[in-house]
């Protein structure tokens, strides 16, 4: 015979896994992942999308024409200006304001309130501002914006409905 096959073929048990380190590892693991975990908290600001409509307006009376105000935040400030089926060209110029900027990162929100205030004064039933706002404006300073559209020390908001546009052309 061989001396190959005189050997007895020894015979591989296998080993039983130790497991016990791997699950401690794992019970620190797990509560220092949940600890160090971020969770954030989305919050939804109320806004509407403008619609284009062929519907004629059939309002007659000044406390009952409504208009639609337009805020354009740009770089240099705020522009103001008032849409209106019912009114001619001229009455809206009336309603049309260019607010600058009080210093380089600061917009005339108290300006407008008192802009807005005015035409609220004059056309109760108006209830929408359209915000247009530059590609380079803050989101914080739309936020301002939107609520000082709605604010007032009354019971009743000033605009209630703030639509959120870009800009068209």
């Amino acid at each position: 015979m061989s001396k190959l096959g005189c050997h007895k073929r020894k015979s591989v048990e296998d080993a039983d896994v130790d497991l016990i380190p791997i699950m401690n590892m794992f019970l620190v693991l797990i509560p220092f992942l949940l600890l160090s975990a971020s969770f954030f908290h989305v919050k939804a600001i109320n806004t509407s999308v403008p619609v284009l409509s062929d519907a004629p307006s059939v309002t007659v009376k000044e406390n009952k024409i409504k208009l639609i105000i337009t805020l354009e935040l740009n770089k240099d400030g705020i522009h103001l200006s008032a849409m209106s089926d019912e009114l001619t060209e001229a009455q809206l110029a009336e309603f049309e304001f260019n607010l600058a900027k009080e210093s380089q990162d600061q917009f005339p929100f108290e300006q407008m309130y008192v802009c807005l205030e005015k035409i609220k004064q004059k056309y109760p039933a108006s209830d929408t501002v359209i915000l247009i706002p530059d590609d380079n404006i803050l989101y914080d300073t739309i936020v301002s914006a939107m609520d000082m559209a709605r604010y007032t020390a009354e019971k009743n908001p000033l605009f209630p409905n703030v639509v959120l546009s870009g800009k068209v052309g």
